[in-house]
């Protein structure tokens, strides 16, 4: 059976999208849909983390859209 984290780093998510932080920074600010991270403590230093079901569906979602667009 495949061990799938439920929660994901900073650095987890850009694997598995595959792109740089600045980038995932920049899909955050621009893109009402992407997921929200989730902060584990209040210290400014505290670890992020993003829910690894919905990654998966953001980017299910993104690219149902993406292919949609282009056929338009």
């Amino acid at each position: 059976m495949l061990r799938v984290p439920l929660r994901l780093t900073k650095k987890d998510v850009c694997t598995l999208l595959g792109v740089s932080r600045d980038k995932l920074t920049r899909m955050e600010r621009e893109d009402e849909s992407f997921p929200k991270s989730m902060k584990e403590g209040v210290a400014r230093q505290a670890a992020v983390y993003y829910d690894y079901q919905e990654i998966v569906e953001w980017y299910e979602n993104w690219k149902t859209n993406r292919q949609l667009n282009r056929s338009s």
